[in-house]
C-alpha cells in the first residue's frame, strides 16, 4: 500500500477506482435482490446474471483491441458516465413504480458491458503507471479497493433498502460513478499505447486469441481463471438466494454476507501488498484456488448466519491469494503491446461466470442454491489438486527465467512514466 503513497498518480488512480467500487458493489447488493423482488424466482436471479455474463463475453471480443488502441483514461471515463445513467433510468423507474424484468435484463446487458471495456484498459493501465517492479503490490492495492469498498457499502446498501428502499441504492450508485469520473479527469500524461506495427482491429484481435492458445503459461492462467469462474463465482448470483431461504435474512444479511467475504479479501490483499515479491507464485495460486473451493463447500453446508459469515470470508480471502497472483504472472508474461488483449480474456472469463448464472439458477430453483453451490466448489478443489504439480513448475521455471532478463523490462519506472 505505500506505492499509493510515493506515486502521486497511482493514487488518483486509485481513488478513481474505490469510487467506482463502490457504486459497483451497490449494483451488485441490490439488483439480484430487486430481481428476487420483482420476479420471486431463483431462475430469475441467475438468469439476469446470465445475461450480463452473455454481455460482458460480446464486449471482451472488443475490449482489449480498444484498450491496445484508445486511450484508457478516455475508456474508462466513458464506460462509468454510461453506468451512472443506467443507474438513474432505474432508479427513475423503480420511483415511479414502473420497473419490469425487461428494464433489469437490459441494465445488466449495458452495465456488464461497460464494465467488460473498463476492466482491460484499467488493469493495462495500472501497469503503465506502476511499472513492471511494482506490479505485485499495485495488484494487490488494486485488489484491495475492490475488497475495501465490499466491507462497507453492502451492509450500508442492505440498510438502505430495507428502511428507505431499493430505488436510494441506484441513487447512491449513480452518484458514486460521477465522482469516480471527475477523480480520473485530473490523471494527466497517460498516452495510447506505443505500437510496432499497423494493422486493423479485426488483426488485433485474431493476434491476440491467437497468442493467448500457442503460449502455454498464458493460456493454463487463462484456464484456471475460466474453470474458476464457471464453478466458483456461480454462487455470488446465489447470495440473495441463500440469504433469503436457507439463512432466513432479508436485503441486510445480502450486504453483511459480500461484506465479509470483502473482509477476507481485504485482509489477504493486504498481507500480499505488504510483503516482498513472492518467488513462488504458482504454489501460492494453487492453494487459494482450491482453498476457494473447499471454502465454498463448508459455506453450502452452512445454517447459521455467523458461520456462513466466517466461511465466506475465509473464501474470499483464497481467492484473493490465487487472483492477485494470477494478475502478476498474467502481466508480466505478456509484451507491453499485447497486454490489454490478453487482459480482456479476463473479463471474458467473468462472462462465462455471469453466464454460469443460467444453470446455477437452474440447479438452484429444482434442488436448491446449497447444492448449486457445493458442486462447484468440489468442481474446483479437484481442479486443483490437478493442477498443483503443474502450476508449481512451470511458473517457477518462468520466475527464473524473468531474474534473467531483468534488464528488458516491459516500461519505465514509476517515476519516468
Amino acid at each position: 500500500m505505500l506505492l499509493i503513497l510515493r506515486n502521486p498518480r497511482f493514487r488518483l488512480l486509485w481513488g478513481s477506482s474505490v469510487v467506482s467500487e463502490m457504486g459497483i458493489m451497490f449494483h451488485i447488493t441490490a439488483h439480484g435482490w430487486l430481481t428476487l423482488t420483482v420476479t420471486d424466482s431463483a431462475f430469475w436471479v441467475g438468469a439476469v446474471a446470465g445475461v450480463a455474463g452473455l454481455s460482458i463475453i460480446a464486449f471482451s471480443t472488443i475490449s482489449g483491441v480498444l484498450a491496445d488502441r484508445l486511450n484508457r483514461k478516455y475508456l474508462i471515463l466513458m464506460t462509468i458516465i454510461v453506468q451512472a445513467g443506467v443507474a438513474t433510468v432505474l432508479a427513475t423507474l423503480i420511483f415511479s413504480e414502473q420497473i419490469q424484468l425487461w428494464h433489469i435484463l437490459l441494465a445488466s446487458i449495458v452495465e456488464a458491458g461497460m464494465m467488460s471495456i473498463r476492466v482491460p484498459s484499467r488493469m493495462a493501465l495500472i501497469m503503465d503507471i506502476a511499472g513492471r517492479r511494482n506490479i505485485q503490490n499495485a495488484t494487490a492495492a488494486n485488489f484491495a479497493a475492490m475488497t475495501g469498498t465490499g466491507i462497507v457499502i453492502p451492509p450500508l446498501a442492505g440498510q438502505l433498502i430495507e428502511h428507505y428502499g431499493i430505488a436510494w441504492a441506484y441513487v447512491s450508485m449513480c452518484s458514486a460513478f460521477l465522482i469516480s469520473a471527475v477523480i480520473l479527469t485530473f490523471l494527466s500524461g497517460v498516452r495510447k499505447a506505443e505500437r510496432t506495427g499497423v494493422t486493423s482491429p479485426l488483426q488485433d484481435f485474431v493476434e491476440g486469441v491467437r497468442y493467448v492458445f500457442t503460449t502455454p503459461s498464458v493460456r493454463l492462467l487463462v484456464l484456471i481463471m475460466l474453470t474458476s469462474e464457471i464453478f466458483g463465482w456461480a454462487h455470488e448470483a446465489m447470495i440473495p438466494v441463500m440469504a433469503r431461504e436457507v439463512l432466513q435474512t432479508g436485503p441486510s444479511g445480502v450486504g453483511y454476507l459480500i461484506a465479509a467475504g470483502s473482509t477476507g479479501a481485504l485482509l489477504s490483499s493486504l498481507v500480499l501488498s505488504a510483503v516482498g515479491d513472492i518467488s513462488r507464485k504458482g504454489i501460492v495460486l494453487a492453494a487459494g484456488y482450491i482453498g476457494f473451493g473447499a471454502f465454498l463447500i463448508l459455506f453450502a453446508l452452512s445454517k447459521s448466519l455467523l458461520l456462513s459469515l466466517v466461511l465466506i470470508g475465509a473464501a474470499w480471502a483464497s481467492v484473493a491469494l490465487y487472483e492477485t497472483m494470477l494478475g502478476t504472472l498474467l502481466q508480466t508474461s505478456v509484451p507491453n503491446e499485447m497486454r490489454g488483449r490478453v487482459l480482456s480474456f479476463q473479463t471474458f472469463t467473468w462472462g462465462i461466470s455471469g453466464l454460469s448464472g443460467f444453470q446455477t439458477g437452474a440447479i438452484a430453483a429444482i434442488l436448491g442454491a446449497p447444492l448449486a453451490i457445493g458442486i462447484g466448489g468440489g468442481i474446483l478443489v479437484l481442479n486443483g489438486i490437478r493442477q498443483v504439480r503443474t502450476l508449481a513448475r512451470r511458473y517457477r521455471e518462468d520466475e527464473l527465467a524473468a531474474v534473467t532478463s531483468e534488464d528488458d523490462p516491459v516500461g519505465p519506472p514509476p517515476e519516468s512514466v
